[in-house]
């Protein structure tokens, strides 16, 4: 058995901890907030589930798969229709009054015809504002990324109450300023002496951390931001629609509350998201986002209820990412969507989780 410090309580700390735990280590997670989940969160609003933009859960993924693992209750999920998502100038993806061009469509998205703004809108749904053309993509043509209706709070409430229930201490507000053999400084002075560090944080703290480490180069790691906005209203500008995505402008508004019935809002529950441009800045693109929603969800600012706006958050990242086990002969695993995976997003996370939790024994001494 080995004593295990994770460093971050996002899904892949979590996922880190839940594993390591299992395979019979003692394990302890620091969270440098207040907050569980990092990204993969949400705070519900008088029935609506606030978080970082709109994810969709991918069925049979790896954070599924661990979900069920530790859960009884099944997770209430509810996918967006092909053919309530349309793309301006195009129409529907799946459009049920055409068939021959519904025939078109669905050729091109099984061919993955980049060059087709129907494969580029469902790739920039299914990448949560970037576009990917893999597991996700194909998901999503098989309506297999889902919305979750409990919102990523209830995802996460279940791997914290998991971990609770074997006893893992999950320590909130912790800072940690340096690693040294094993020995985790917090900023507050306390310190804690492990066999295995998992640096389940974020990449940029990860970066610090690992100054003066030999192993991978972590320069190499681009970031991929967006701008949201979600939105509760007391109308519904976009009727039945379940979303307009449109792939040249790189952005998309979804219905959520339209997807997902359990919401049963009396309104609209908006979830809109803007890449980012080459030479743009964050306010600049938080503009053309709200110039989108006036578009295409006409008179929406007049209807707000809650609003959460956020100008520059980073979804995902791009590069030559490090194994997990880049740096084990320093006793340290790496963990996070920033680390190589054959997965994307959360899915990244919980897998990298899954490597390193169950391989600490590679990065003892």
């Amino acid at each position: 058995m080995a004593r295990v410090t994770v460093v971050g309580a996002g899904i892949a700390g979590l996922a880190t901890a839940l594993y390591a735990t299992t395979a019979g280590h003692h394990v302890v997670v620091l969270e440098r907030t207040d907050r569980l989940g990092g990204k993969g969160t949400s705070q519900t609003v008088d029935g609506a589930p606030f978080g970082y933009g709109l994810h969709l859960l991918l069925h049979r993924g790896p954070l599924m798969k661990l979900i069920k693992k530790i859960s009884r209750l099944p997770l209430v999920l509810s996918s967006p229709r092909l053919d309530r998502l349309t793309i301006p100038t195009v129409g529907a993806i799946r459009p049920r009054n055409n068939v021959r061009l519904a025939a078109q469509h669905r050729r091109a998205l099984r061919q993955g015809d980049t060059a087709s703004p129907v494969v580029q809108a469902a790739s920039l749904l299914a990448g949560s504002g970037s576009p990917d053309y893999g597991s996700r993509y194909a998901a999503f043509n098989r309506q297999r990324l889902s919305f979750v209706g409990e919102g990523w709070s209830g995802v996460v409430g279940r791997m914290a109450a998991a971990l609770d229930e074997v006893g893992v201490l999950i320590e909130a507000n912790c800072q940690v300023t340096s690693i040294d053999e094993g020995r985790v400084q917090l900023k507050d002075g306390r310190a804690f002496d492990s066999d295995v560090v998992v640096l389940a944080c974020g990449v940029q703290q990860a970066k610090r951390l690992l100054k003066g480490y030999d192993g991978a180069d972590l320069s190499q790691i681009q970031p991929v931001f967006v701008s949201t906005i979600d939105a509760t209203l007391d109308a519904k500008p976009l009727a039945e629609l379940h979303g307009i995505i449109d792939p040249s402008e790189g952005a998309y508004v979804v219905e959520s509350n339209n997807i997902q019935p359990r919401l049963q809002l009396p309104g609209a529950f908006l979830s809109a998201v803007m890449a980012a441009r080459d030479g743009e800045s964050e306010d600049e693109r938080m503009a053309r986002l709200e110039g989108f929603l006036d578009h295409h969800a006409v008179g929406w600012r007049s209807h707000v209820l809650h609003e959460r706006k956020q100008t520059n958050i980073l979804v995902q990242t791009r590069g030559a990412k490090p194994g997990y086990d880049s740096f084990s002969e320093h006793g340290i695993l790496l963990a996070g969507e920033w680390v190589a995976s054959e997965h994307t997003l959360a899915d990244a996370a919980a897998d990298t989780g899954r490597l390193a939790g169950q391989n600490i024994t590679k990065a003892q001494p």
